[in-house]
């Protein structure tokens, strides 16, 4: 995926975490557009995710704006 295919709002998280699934299900209600990357199936979301959150998953993880110097970065508590 290239960064001209991202938009604006980018989630790292997995399936099978229950913030990621509620987090996901929300904006698809609201109708605002995002790219899901699952950091258990991605090498490269994997090693992303890790490095915002200081080596570890934290999930969902969503950056809202350019993904690679997000104006926000909304973390799982």
């Amino acid at each position: 995926m290239t960064d001209t295919a991202l938009s604006p709002i980018l989630v790292l998280g997995r399936d099978t975490c229950e913030d990621t699934t509620r987090s996901r299900a929300l904006l698809v209600r609201r109708g605002i557009s995002f790219t899901y990357l699952k950091v258990d199936e991605d090498a490269d979301a994997d090693a992303w995710i890790r490095r915002l959150n200081d080596g570890g998953w934290r999930t969902p993880t969503i950056l809202i704006g350019d993904p690679h110097r997000p104006g926000v970065i909304l973390r799982e508590p």
